[in-house]
């Protein structure tokens, strides 16, 4: 071997990542694979009137505020619990940059960083901390959706398949070279929930894969296609909007499944209707057949038929 470890043993990782489906699933697929996890850094925010400071040991429970949708949160052990099970240092960030937050991670002397689902842009000095760099787990097929909500893009997009991206963190975003990819299908009724585990659990293995490939120096790393790339941000309320005049019924199903669950409701625009805006959270059935009333939305119970571009939905 060409690195100057000694044979036996594992990647020193520090882990990234927040209490929700993708951080816990990831950082299990790491302990399983044997990667000695040396601790585990969580994003908090500063108290309005109150000293907080950069790093700090976590021992008791405390809110930690994202500004990353937590309607997931995990079914699974969060990272916390994992930590506390394994005896992992557990440390809360307030500021990433801070000469303290950069001195307490460095004494650790990790090879690398593994980062998933992490709410803070991490600086380039702690992006330089590990000797062979920081991989991210990112839920798209990078260059595509790059951004902090891939997984909502995904159903935007009417996209019938997405992946997992393992790549080397730089300081773009989501922009560094790729380790390991891998294609993900999305079947008519996925929920954003189903997406996000399956993208976690497989996104983890590959996670486990790159560090051990890494840290044996047998990784191949390719470059982004920047011609190819893609970035969204957080969706906007407009991003919530469904135009039934311009979707046919299966991509409004799937749309309305995917994300149903978003804290701002979706809304159904029908200005041709009894009704300007429609709010749903769930949608029941879809068809491609026309319906001979020509109203755009109908009561029907405690449910509405929306007429589609083609086709009709049930919400």
């Amino acid at each position: 071997m060409s690195n100057s470890f000694e044979q036996g043993t594992a990647p020193r990782v520090l882990f990234f990542g927040m209490r929700g489906t993708f951080s816990a699933l990831a950082l299990n697929a790491l302990l399983e694979a044997g990667i000695d996890v040396c601790a585990v850094v969580l994003p908090i925010n500063a108290v309005p009137g109150r000293a907080t400071p950069a790093i700090t040991r976590y021992e008791n429970p405390l809110p930690i505020r994202t500004m990353l949708p937590l309607a997931h949160t995990s079914l699974h052990t969060n990272i916390v619990q994992i930590a506390a099970k394994r005896h992992l240092p557990l440390w809360q960030v307030s500021r990433l940059n801070d000469s303290t937050t950069h001195a307490i991670l460095a004494d650790y002397e990790p090879d690398l960083a593994c980062v998933a689902c992490f709410s803070r842009l991490i600086p380039a000095r702690i992006l330089d901390l590990p000797r062979l760099g920081c991989l991210n787990v990112h839920p798209s097929l990078l260059p595509a959706n790059r951004g902090p909500e891939p997984l909502f893009w995904t159903f935007r997009e009417h996209k019938h398949e997405t992946g997992v991206t393992i790549h080397l963190m730089d300081r773009g975003l989501d922009s560094g070279p790729i380790v390991l990819q891998e294609r993900i299908a999305v079947p008519d009724g996925m929920s954003y929930g189903e997406l996000e585990t399956r993208c976690a659990e497989r996104g983890g293995v590959l996670l486990a894969q790159a560090a051990w490939q890494l840290y044996r120096d047998e990784a191949q790393i390719t470059e982004q296609d920047e011609a190819r790339s893609s970035y969204h941000s957080f969706p906007a309320y407009e991003d919530l909007a469904i135009p039934v005049d311009q979707w046919d019924a299966r991509e409004i199903y799937n749309f309305i499944r995917g994300v149903g669950h978003w804290e701002s409701p979706l809304h159904i625009e029908a200005p041709d209707s009894e009704m300007d805006i429609l709010e749903v959270r769930n949608c029941y059935e879809y068809s491609l057949e026309p319906l001979e009333d020509t109203r755009r939305i109908i009561h029907e119970g405690d449910s509405f038929i929306v007429r589609c571009k083609q086709g009709w939905v049930s919400v």
